[in-house]
């Protein structure tokens, strides 16, 4: 299968701060209290590409506490937004209004919320000029209060309740409890170290870092998702991805635990056996109502037009670190996996929550990227961790950019992009990862299979056997004769010689594609099974070192193709390593 991807272009973001007169106006609180508002507003364009792009809003409360919210917008030039998460987003003609999630409506003085939306537009791609929380407009300082209104109480109002998350009670405000069993995920996480979390000077301490924490399915505690941006106002230096709260599963799967299969291996298999991932590897992705399109295999970049014969609710967290020369030798990479499918004549649903250490491709080595072109032969590194690996061949594996590339762009190659109508050349931008895997469950009348890709459009790290650990560092290159591109127009604009983990650098890992891919689930037997940590040797009952795993539904049409989501989560403070 030939596969043709476009570069999607980070474009410089362009950040604007709702400046307008707030006149006075009150926002009425829980209780009977009038209140000063006040609220102040950044939009920023993170990726733009041909025809779309991705944005970031930021909403900052300099007014009264608030407990619910709407804030609303115009566009001037016919955008139209596609896609949101962390907030319920309509449009109508121009006006767009977006409303809170279920779990970030309260918003304290001096505190901000975040969401971000995917949107499409035609010709230019202005940003708003002004904005307005629950009708008042934003100026970044608090409106009087009104001269007139309700009394003031005597006691302060009973604050709205709120619900604990799943898994965790004090999520993101205290350490675990005294003698709580920790894994050994978390354990790395509770130091500074590179492995789990090396906060710079002026980043979030490593005690607030592993206040975000939750209890993983057997009853330890391991790190979980976190935003960028701690309440505090410190930053972490990487990102999660998605906050899974915003995902219609999340009642369900609770909050990911991150190592929870390496953990099982740990407790069941010898030490050679063993693999622990990075802590800034693992990625969030959420997105409800996917359409499944009749006929659409994936094999093209945009979704066909078609009947829709699916809808789709996703929840995943995937590890994937493009930073380091770790996925140079090592294709196990932890999936936690939440899917929900329902078929648009009102069928059958089918869904999967599984939890494993899947294969992407051979142990060992990799196979060339894009750049210089697909289908490169297979190159090999060194052993894997752990030595044995499986490998998996029913997929593409893992391709990974290496000095073949660096060449075809010296050379001046160029290559196919279907966002233009003839061959670009390659550049140091085009300088990226793709990751597939075909997993399957397999067992008496059972068959699972997910066949995801996972894309990441501006890793921080080559393969170049000529440099110390095969670590080569794409910036670098920006500062050399070869073609580089739009992330390296952005390089040189930033300064001369940026370092790699250097947050001014855009090569940081942040713009990604997850595709669940094919998806189906042929199930007549028990929908709770159990597999080893790869998934292999299902059962229906449990043994030593056994993962439980729920498998639901039969599909009786042709398998499924989930396209995910193309989302970019570079935010002020996040950089390499991430």
């Amino acid at each position: 299968m030939r596969l043709h991807r476009p570069r999607s272009r980070l474009w410089s973001a362009v950040t604007v701060a709702a400046v307008v007169a707030a006149g006075g106006a009150a926002i009425t609180l829980a209780g009977p209290a009038a209140a000063a508002a006040g609220c102040g507003v950044t939009y920023t364009v993170g990726s733009q590409w041909q025809g779309g792009f991705t944005a970031t809003v930021t909403v900052t409360n300099v007014g009264d506490p608030i407990s619910s919210w709407t804030l609303t917008w115009s566009y001037d030039a016919g955008q139209r937004v596609t896609q949101a998460w962390n907030s319920t987003v309509s449009q109508s003609g121009s006006q767009v209004t977006a409303r809170n999630a279920s779990y970030n409506g309260s918003i304290a003085t001096g505190a901000s919320v975040s969401f971000g939306f995917n949107g499409s537009w035609n010709g230019s791609n202005p940003a708003p000029t002004s904005f307005a929380v629950n009708g008042t407009a934003c100026t970044g300082a608090p409106g009087p209060n009104p001269t007139t209104g309700p009394t003031q109480p005597t006691s302060p109002p009973t604050p709205p309740p709120t619900s604990a998350p799943p898994g965790n009670p004090t999520w993101g405000t205290a350490l675990p409890p005294t003698g709580a069993q920790t894994s050994r995920a978390y354990d790395l996480i509770a130091t500074a170290n590179e492995k789990g979390y090396l906060p710079r000077a002026g980043e979030c301490s490593v005690e607030i870092h592993a206040r975000y924490w939750t209890y993983g399915p057997d009853g330890k505690v391991y790190p979980t998702w976190h935003p960028n941006r701690d309440p505090s106002g410190c930053n972490f230096g990487h990102e999660h991805g998605d906050d899974p709260r915003q995902s219609d599963l999340y009642g369900t799967a609770g909050w990911p635990a991150f190592g929870y299969t390496s953990e099982v291996m740990m407790d069941s298999m010898p030490e050679h056996s063993h693999r622990h991932e990075d802590h800034v590897g693992h990625k969030v992705l959420s997105v409800n109502n996917v359409n499944v399109i009749q006929g659409d295999n994936g094999s093209s970049f945009f979704p066909p037009q078609g009947t829709t014969i699916a809808t789709c609710d996703v929840l995943l967290k995937f590890h994937q670190g493009t930073h380091s020369p770790d996925a140079f030798t090592n294709n196990i990479h932890e999936l936690l996996f939440n899917q929900r499918c329902a078929a648009s004549n009102g069928g059958q649903v089918t869904e999967a929550r599984f939890s494993a250490l899947i294969p992407l491709g051979r142990a060992g080595g990799f196979s060339p990227s894009e750049c210089p072109g697909f289908g490169g032969a297979f190159i090999n590194v060194g052993p894997p961790v752990p030595a044995d690996s499986p490998s998996e061949t029913r997929s593409l594996g893992r391709l990974i950019t290496e000095p073949g590339c660096v060449q075809a762009i010296r050379e001046g190659r160029t290559h196919y992009d279907p966002l233009y109508p003839n061959p670009v050349p390659f550049t140091v931008s085009d300088m990226d990862d793709f990751w597939f895997s075909d997993f399957q469950i397999t067992g008496s009348g059972l068959n699972f299979r997910v066949a995801p890709l996972f894309y990441v459009v501006n890793p921080s790290r080559y393969y170049d056997p000529g440099k110390p650990n095969n670590l080569g560092r794409i910036v670098d290159l920006c500062y050399t004769n070869l073609a580089g591109g739009d992330y390296c127009n952005q390089a040189r604009q930033a300064g001369q010689n940026l370092a790699w983990d250097d947050p001014r650098s855009p090569f940081k890992g942040t713009l990604r594609e997850f595709r669940p891919g094919t998806f189906a689930v042929r199930n007549t037997g028990p929908t709770t099974v159990y597999t080893d940590v790869y998934g292999r040797n299902a059962s229906t009952t449990p043994f030593a070192g056994s993962v439980r795993q729920y498998l639901s539904g039969s599909q009786s049409s042709a398998e499924l193709y989930v396209r995910g989501a193309t989302r970019d989560y570079a935010a002020n403070g996040v950089h390499a390593p991430n």
